[in-house]
């Protein structure tokens, strides 16, 4: 199970490090509270300098 949750927290953090793309909806409602229109908006993410970082240092140690 902790191997599991390790490779989970790993590729998040490459993911974290990389940059990535996502897509946020917003939903509009009228003035009675209904939904009416959902906009989709894609945005970016950029590389993250900590991760990058906390990678770096993980790295180095496995090859000691």
């Amino acid at each position: 199970m902790l191997e599991g949750i390790e490779k989970e927290v790993r590729e998040a953090l490459i993911k974290r490090a990389t940059g990535y793309d996502y897509e946020e909806r917003k939903i509009i409602a009228d003035k009675n509270g209904k939904p009416q229109k959902v906009e989709v908006y894609k945005k970016h993410l950029p590389p993250d300098l900590v991760a990058i970082n906390t990678l770096m240092r993980e790295f180095r140690s496995d090859k000691r």
